[in-house]
């Protein structure tokens, strides 16, 4: 895979220290899905084992 197509792929922000992780907040939990409705993995998201 090289470098161009990699920086293509779609990324989200990561969470903030303020936002809190709840079923009803769906605007937060869409940037974390596919448009297949699949689980994004933790290096699509740029995200923390913690977070």
């Amino acid at each position: 895979m090289n470098k161009s197509r990699r920086s293509s792929c779609r990324r989200s922000p990561s969470i903030r220290s303020d936002e809190t992780i709840d079923f009803k907040n769906i605007s937060l939990l869409r940037r974390f899905v596919s448009e297949q409705g699949k689980i994004l993995s933790r290096r699509m998201n740029r995200l923390t084992s913690k977070q």
